[in-house]
């Protein structure tokens, strides 16, 4: 009973953080002021879901970041490091709320049923990223439970190669005292959003830890680069395991 109290709290708190930031702290048209708009959005919704985070490393202010992915709620605690952009799928733009958020903030969306898609999407990275504004993205390409770092979609990774900006590995994880991490936070399989989104409400003394590696020098092939970035990623990851 107390755990539903404390997440119909938060949700509302989650809700008006939301409105506030559609309605009167509203992003600006240009691609730096949407990134800024995301920081600030993403930080009143974590404080919203009382959720706390630990950043070990820093966060690059250019090039590219690839990181393991558990669920929409990493966009959050990523996104409200600094002004950034993400990398999205096509479709996630008519998730409820989140859609919104996405379009509001700028977020590249890939849309992997084109085969044209992949092209168009590097050149939006490659112009943010000339923009000095980094660009993150999930190379896994789909959200797990965390038991392990999926492997590595290689194709998004051309342009950063070819331009020979920083690929920068970062690696992210949960800790609670109460729930399911693999299920009430981690967002994967069939889970549906609302109900996914009040369990994570419940959550008693959530937090999230994010890591920063250090951009190693990387091989040109991009399947490979794919994989030594994953060993990265699986490395920043194991201290959590």
């Amino acid at each position: 009973m107390i755990a539903s109290l404390t997440a119909l709290r938060r949700l509302t708190k989650l809700a008006w953080s939301i409105l506030y930031g559609l309605i009167v702290d509203r992003p600006l048209s240009s691609l730096t002021g949407k990134a800024e708009w995301q920081k600030r959005q993403a930080r009143r919704m974590l404080r919203a879901l009382e959720t706390k985070v630990t950043v070990t490393g820093t966060f690059p202010s250019v090039g590219l970041v690839v990181c393991n992915h558990l669920g929409y709620l990493d966009t959050i605690i990523i996104g409200a490091q600094q002004p950034l952009v993400f990398v999205a799928k096509s479709d996630t733009r008519n998730w409820p709320i989140m859609g919104r958020i996405i379009k509001s903030a700028g977020c590249i969306l890939a849309d992997r049923s084109r085969r044209t898609s992949a092209a168009e999407t590097s050149q939006q990275m490659l112009h943010v990223m000339e923009s000095d504004l980094p660009v993150v993205f999930f190379p896994e390409g789909t959200s797990s439970d965390g038991s392990r770092v999926l492997p590595f979609k290689p194709t998004l990774l051309q342009t950063a190669l070819d331009t020979r900006k920083p690929i920068t590995p970062a690696a992210i994880s949960y800790q609670a005292t109460s729930g399911d991490l693999k299920n009430d936070v981690c967002y994967w399989g069939d889970h549906t959003f609302a109900t996914h989104l009040f369990r994570l409400a419940k959550i008693q003394n959530l937090t999230a830890h994010l890591i920063i590696g250090m951009a190693p020098p990387l091989p040109a092939d991009r399947k490979a680069a794919a994989r030594a970035l994953h060993a990265e990623v699986s490395v920043l990851l194991a201290p959590s395991k």
